[in-house]
């Protein structure tokens, strides 16, 4: 195993600079468009558009290895391909878990790739190789009650302790910018309907030294705005956006009054202080509904942690009687946690793809089923702009 890693340097370093640029372009442009592919599929794990485009993003890479005679690496891509196969076959089913697996072998694929071309051995991953290939292949062909423990254990095999991505969301500019931390200007929130006027501003004030009482606070209200505008806008702006952004910036001023030990607890929270929890909208309810212009989002508040079973706080509320700027709230609310509070992803976990598999997996009993549809076509839309760019880029 040792020489097959020593023939994949090789085969590297004999490639000119302009081939090596193009080949690791493509390598990182397929990880993009598979990360893409498994978020939407997070959501809808029968979408077949989602699978067929996973598919062409590991052939894209299975065919460059080819073309650059690295076929120790291709068993790798060789088995990725079989296991998508046997998904779209209904051999077996699309989890997160399989997705998880599909990022980081390829991610693997690339580091090993760099180590090699910068002349490091890496005997061990090598070594392992052979049986990660053969795991990978047999997947489908085990009982589906022992599938699961079967991928965790090729999980461990690519490596327990890499991350698979940055903890930016993707690589892409458009969902970059989308999940800023940096403070939207006057002209963004305008794009979006938004009207500043005293009021927001005094709203908008408050975001900052809010966010201050916690480090995983920090630069959420913006990113949460960006988002919950979106959204909105995806939908045809159902929802006052003036009302929606002030909630947003309003929406957790009861959080930040609560004591410290519990909001940086990581332990698990004792019933007393979860019932001051729960209570936490109903502070910036009161801030707000006395200012009668405001009263939308005051309710935008009150109900952002209902539920559409009725199970959420701080009163049961089912989805016919949540206000609309709720629902989108909820959302919103549990993808910035997702991607940006503590360390909720294990090593084997993408933030993002992590926030879709739960909005998607609680759709119609925690999310508004509507809502969560809107948030699949905002990424879809944001894909196909991404599409776009690339090509632009590549015509001039």
């Amino acid at each position: 195993m040792l020489n097959a890693n020593t023939a994949t340097s090789a085969q590297l370093v004999n490639l000119d600079a302009n081939s090596l640029a193009d080949f690791f372009g493509l390598i990182t442009e397929a990880h993009t468009q598979m990360e893409q592919a498994l978020l939407l599929l997070q959501i809808d794990r029968e979408d077949e558009q989602s699978l067929a485009e996973l598919a062409m993003a590991v052939d894209n890479i299975h065919n460059a290895l080819a073309d650059h005679s690295l076929g120790e690496l291709r068993e790798l891509t060789s088995s990725l391909l079989q296991l998508i196969y046997a998904i779209r076959k209904k051999q077996m089913v699309f989890s997160v878990t399989v997705g998880d697996i599909i990022l980081l072998v390829t991610h693997d694929i690339k580091t090993l790739l760099e180590k090699s071309l910068e002349g490091e051995a890496c005997k061990a991953f090598m070594q392992r190789l052979p049986r990660i290939c053969v795991a990978i292949k047999n997947v489908a062909n085990v009982d589906p009650m022992m599938q699961e423990n079967m991928m965790r254990d090729i999980l461990m095999l690519l490596d327990a302790n890499t991350e698979i991505l940055d903890t930016d969301t993707t690589a892409t500019d458009t969902l970059r910018n989308l999940f800023s931390s940096a403070d939207p200007n006057d002209a963004e929130l305008a794009a979006y309907g938004v009207v500043i006027d005293e009021d927001f501003a005094f709203f908008r004030s408050l975001g900052e030294p809010l966010e201050t009482r916690s480090k995983y606070w920090q630069g959420r209200s913006q990113r949460m705005l960006r988002l919950a505008l979106k959204m909105n806008d995806q939908a045809g702006r159902p929802v006052d956006p003036n009302q929606l952004a002030a909630a947003v910036y309003m929406h957790d001023v009861g959080m930040a009054l609560l004591p410290l030990e519990i909001i940086n607890n990581v332990q698990p929270l004792s019933e007393e202080d979860l019932q001051q929890i729960r209570e936490h909208p109903k502070f910036g309810f009161e801030l707000l509904r006395y200012m009668k212009q405001w009263r939308e989002a005051a309710y935008i508040v009150l109900q952002h942690h209902e539920r559409m079973d009725g199970s959420g706080y701080p009163y049961g509320l089912k989805e016919n009687e949540i206000c609309e700027g709720a629902k989108i709230l909820a959302i919103v609310d549990v993808v910035d946690a997702r991607t940006h509070e503590r360390t909720h992803a294990s090593p084997q976990q993408q933030a993002l793809l992590r926030a879709a598999m739960e909005i998607g997996k609680h759709s119609d009993t925690q999310f508004s089923t509507y809502w969560v549809d809107v948030f699949k076509n905002l990424f879809q839309e944001m894909r196909k702009q991404t599409v776009e760019n690339i090509n632009d880029k590549k015509a001039r």
